[in-house]
């Protein structure tokens, strides 16, 4: 009903022209400039969209990138530029008698000091953690060398039923013992 609606206006003022000079004739002339008084819709005029492939991705991504790397750079060219601005780097000194100094002292800019500070372990620290992994390896070591001797042994005497010993729960033996006691006890045999 909207395209006859829109269609009514326009032929209707066409065919009042035509109608109203009765004298003029029907040519091509006269209906060209009827055309040319009608308002035409050009849908397109020459204005055709190309198919593209989407670009939302692309743009997201870029947009997501610009972010998150202006959200990082901004503030830690804030940090870098007030510490290297106000704080300053270390300077060589004398260490008075008395003092021990700590182990960030020894690192010249303020942001490799603070990062000595709080992140990294202290020399003291790793050196410990150095010696405590060689303390654990040093026992596996040694029980390594006790079970080869047991099994050793075990071989050689030939005493024992098993070719490895299997851990047990020493509450179990001794209730076993009291039991077998008790129970000798009230028969009367003793061995």
């Amino acid at each position: 009903m909207v395209v006859w609606s829109c269609c009514r206006a326009p032929l209707g003022t066409g065919a009042r022209l035509i109608l109203s000079n009765s004298k003029i004739t029907l040519t091509t002339s006269n209906l060209q400039k009827c055309k040319q008084l009608l308002p035409v819709r050009q849908m397109s005029a020459h204005r055709t969209m190309t198919v593209k492939p989407s670009r939302l991705e692309w743009d997201k991504f870029k947009d997501d990138f610009h972010f998150f790397f202006l959200l990082g750079v901004i503030p830690l060219g804030l940090v870098i530029l007030y510490s290297n601005m106000f704080i300053g780097q270390a300077e060589l000194v004398d260490i008075p008698e008395d003092y021990e100094p700590k182990h960030w002292e020894y690192y010249k800019g303020p942001i490799q000091r603070w990062f000595a500070r709080t992140i990294y372990d202290s020399p003291e620290k790793s050196y410990e953690k150095c010696l405590h992994y060689v303390y654990v390896e040093n026992e596996k070591k040694n029980a390594r060398l006790l079970e080869r001797k047991v099994k050793a042994l075990m071989q050689k005497r030939d005493d024992y039923k098993g070719w490895y010993y299997v851990p047990m729960d020493k509450t179990r033996i001794e209730a076993g013992r009291e039991n077998r006691d008790d129970f000798r006890s009230r028969m009367g045999t003793r061995r």
